[in-house]
Formats: structure tokens, sequence, C-alpha cells
């Protein structure tokens, strides 16, 4: 909304250009609206990513571990995003690989925000190929050459888990985007919709 009152203070308006992932239409028409634009070329692509390959494995909690270190080593020295529901989920999961000797960083919001800002700029800059996140990692991630993500817990609705799983093969080459499904993710995530949220430092036993 401070957009045009900034473009309006210029002394020449400058050619404007709105870009939107998830906006409906009636949303589009208020960007068209506000910015004033004037006839804008428009252009929409479809959510259909045919480079991504969709994979779901179903398994006992106990086995996701060892099914992480196969798919990573499947998949050596390419860079990996894996999403837990909870910090709890990222710490132990980040602390398992680093124990593998994976070259892995994590991210969540029980890190302080300068642990945040290396644990990225790390994976950006590939000194290490794997971060282990919640969902408050990638949203504003330019990196482009990501081949994996994998959703180590399933992720609390299909919009979330399209948006995440996204992250992968932003370049068009190939990626994989695998879900580590258990049946406690679904009693996961009835407790985090009922009383936290996916970034929360909630325990497995806390949630049983």
């Amino acid at each position: 909304l401070k957009i045009i009152e900034f473009v309006k203070e210029l002394p020449n308006r400058p050619v404007l250009a709105a870009f939107t992932a998830t906006a409906t239409n009636i949303v589009k028409r208020d960007i068209e609206k506000i910015l004033e634009l004037n006839n804008p070329f428009k252009i929409t692509t479809g959510f259909d990513r045919s480079n991504l390959y969709f994979e779901v494995q179903q398994m006992k909690d106990s086995e996701k571990n060892h099914a992480l270190v196969d798919i990573l080593r499947q998949s050596e020295n390419c860079n990996a995003i894996i999403y837990c529901s909870t910090r709890r989920n990222t710490d132990n999961v980040y602390g398992f690989l680093h124990e593998k000797g994976f070259k892995v960083a994590e991210y969540h919001a029980g890190l302080s925000a300068e642990e945040r800002r290396t644990a990225q700029e790390d994976f950006i800059y590939d000194r290490v190929n794997v971060i282990v996140a919640t969902n408050a990692f990638g949203m504003g991630t330019d990196k482009s050459d990501v081949s994996l993500v994998i959703h180590y817990n399933m992720p609390k609705d299909i919009e979330s888990y399209y948006q995440e799983a996204g992250r992968a093969g932003r370049d068009g080459s190939p990626a994989r985007c695998i879900l580590l499904y258990s049946k406690s993710d679904v009693r996961t995530n009835r407790f985090l919709i009922e009383h936290g949220h996916e970034d929360s430092g909630l325990s497995d036993d806390e949630i049983e």
C-alpha cells in the first residue's frame, strides 16, 4: 500500500512490474488498482512443474533417520532442504546428520538471529549442502539449485507442502520432493493445529 506513495514522489514514474505466487483474482485486481497500472501486460502460469518428482515413503518413525541417510547418500553432494514439523525434530535430525558426517546446518525460530543468518548464508554460499529447518526457512531464500526437498514430517495442509516442496528445482533442473510419512504425523498435525504451530518447541512426549 505504501509503494504507490513512494512512486508518486519520484520525478518520473518508472516502469512497474508486480509478481505474486498465489493471489486470487480479487487480489490481482487490487494490485492493478493500488499501483495504478494502466492496461498492464499479464501472464499466468500453472502450478504444475514438470521438473519436480514427487514421492511418498510410508514408514515408522524409527525408520525415518535410516531412510534419510539413504536418500542423501543416493543424492551425494546435491543441495537439500529437510523440513521438520517442530524445533525439537529439527535439532534431533540436525544432530544425527552432523554425527553421520554430512555438511549440514539447521534453521528455526528458537535460534538467535545471528545463528539463523549464518545457517542461511552457509547454505546459500555452498559451505553446507544440507539444511534442516522448520517451515520458517525458505521464503526469502535465493537459491535456485536445490535438487532435493525432504519432508521429515507431513505438513498440515497441501498448500504448505506444495509451497515448501516448490523450493526445489527453481533453475528448471530435475529435482526430487520426498515425503517421509508415518501415521504419527497425523496426530502431530492435529495437536499443532489445536495447540501450537509448526515452529514450536514441542517434543513428541508433549504431543502424545
